[in-house]
């Protein structure tokens, strides 16, 4: 990569007739690309493979919204801050002033604006016909156009559109492009306006919509170099170090009848390499673990009036922070993909919840759910191990979108006692014994080398 980029400052610099001979006519080229040379056009299926990703994770991820929303409510729910209006448009932003301020991206600026121009009409389109047509209700309940996110999709297509026109440059306009867009889909939930699903869908329709514009306007003039030659990761890397974001759902494998749904994931993850196959690295990342409701068959209900019925208890989901240090292990395979492995150990802290009871009241048809407070719970700081291996396609030489599967063990202490709700109980203390935790977990990572 570094050779052809030597390569082409001299074919830019010297002129033709020095290098091919003064009864040599010089080369042929497009007025409005800045990429000079004959280069072979990809196939289009592989710039879809990104966005059939996302859409992909929003049509499995549909049932965990509601979880990913409850996480919200509890941790962070007067959350708001309005930066994501703006943050969707900053990678456009950048990409037209690096153009205005010199730095020769891909192609000039009216050619460039055509390409930013067409993905804005595509997507456009795309989300705003799936908007009014799925009517899906908000989470804050304003109105029925939630899916998928208009802001996350242009965000994610503003930040593919400079990842295209300056990735060749310097990949660190991609990490900042994409950074700027994953924050912009974060804050859209985390400001309750958006599901989940609807912030991985509209990623895929952003990126997808770029793709097709830079596919159109090529065709249109005639000039594959948008679609560079394939780079080969191998010799693009000397080392593998990288530092990634990642984001899944966790099922839980113990014996344990409360452990019914699909937990969430996250975590900041980086790894320093020696050489190509050894690092060490760490992780800093949250578990988000919910527990199924159970029925009260154990205790006299015959007591409870007769429009009370269906008593059950309803702990609240548990928490666990954690931070994990160990040994990585990396393997290219072929020019675009690396699979890497991992064994870490470290802290986990974990945060308690209430444990409630919950009837159901009927009154003249009308159904109500009553909640009364029972106990509450603590968990001890606990050690924590974890394996895991993952798959990493990559989209520009030093940039990647990993496929990852982690297991995780945890055997922390968790303290019951009765709800501080009940003051006149001096001695609430109820039980102190082990929760094992063990968890598979899988999802998307975005990864960049260095």
């Amino acid at each position: 990569m570094l050779m052809r980029s030597f390569l082409l400052t001299i074919i830019f610099l010297v002129p033709s007739n020095a290098l091919l001979g003064q009864n040599q006519s010089s080369a042929s080229f497009t007025k409005d690309s800045l990429i000079r040379i004959r280069q072979q056009k990809d196939p289009f299926w592989k710039h879809a493979i990104a966005p059939a990703v996302f859409v992909g994770l929003s049509a499995v991820t549909w049932q965990a919204s509601e979880d990913v929303r409850s996480v919200r409510n509890r941790y962070i729910p007067n959350f708001h801050n309005e930066l994501d209006n703006y943050m969707q448009y900053a990678p456009a932003a950048t990409a037209f002033t690096l153009n205005l301020s010199g730095v020769r991206g891909r192609n000039k600026l009216v050619r460039a604006a055509i390409n930013w121009g067409g993905g804005m009409l595509i997507m456009g389109g795309l989300v705003n016909s799936i908007k009014y047509s799925a009517r899906v209700m908000r989470p804050d309940g304003t109105s029925r156009n939630s899916f998928p996110s208009g802001h996350t999709a242009t965000a994610f297509m503003n930040a593919t559109f400079l990842h295209k026109e300056y990735a060749h440059v310097n990949s660190l306009y991609s990490i900042l492009g994409y950074s700027m867009s994953s924050y912009t889909g974060i804050s859209r939930s985390l400001n309750n306006r958006h599901w989940l699903s609807d912030i991985l869908a509209g990623a895929g329709i952003g990126i997808l919509s770029t793709e097709l514009s830079y596919l159109i306007v090529d065709n249109f003039y005639k000039n594959k170099g948008d679609f560079f030659t394939s780079f080969d990761v191998k010799k693009e890397l000397e080392n593998p170090s990288f530092v990634s974001v990642k984001f899944g759902q966790s099922f839980y494998i113990d014996d344990l009848s409360s452990f019914g749904k699909l937990g969430l994931e996250g975590a900041v993850e980086g790894a320093y390499f020696f050489n190509k196959k050894w690092g060490i690295g760490a992780e800093l990342g949250f578990m988000h673990i919910p527990f199924e409701r159970e029925a009260l068959d154990l205790l006299e209900w015959d007591e409870l009036p007769e429009e009370l019925e269906n008593p059950q208890m309803d702990t609240q989901s548990l928490g666990l922070s954690s931070l994990m240090v160990g040994g990585y292990y990396s393997k290219f395979l072929g020019p675009k993909f690396i699979l890497q492995g991992k064994i870490l150990a470290g802290i986990g802290v974990g945060t308690g919840g209430n444990i409630d009871i919950r009837v159901e009241r009927k009154v003249n048809r009308e159904q109500t759910e009553i909640s009364m407070p029972l106990m509450e719970y603590s968990i001890n700081n606990t050690w924590i191990i974890e394996g895991g291996a993952s798959l990493t396609m990559m989209i520009a030489p030093t940039l990647g979108i990993s496929l990852y599967a982690d297991y995780k063990h945890a055997n922390p202490k968790a303290k019951i006692s009765i709800s501080k709700y009940y003051s006149d109980i001096e001695d609430k203390f109820l039980n102190d014994e082990h929760l094992p935790i063990s968890a598979l977990s899988g999802g998307l990572k975005l990864v960049s080398f260095f």
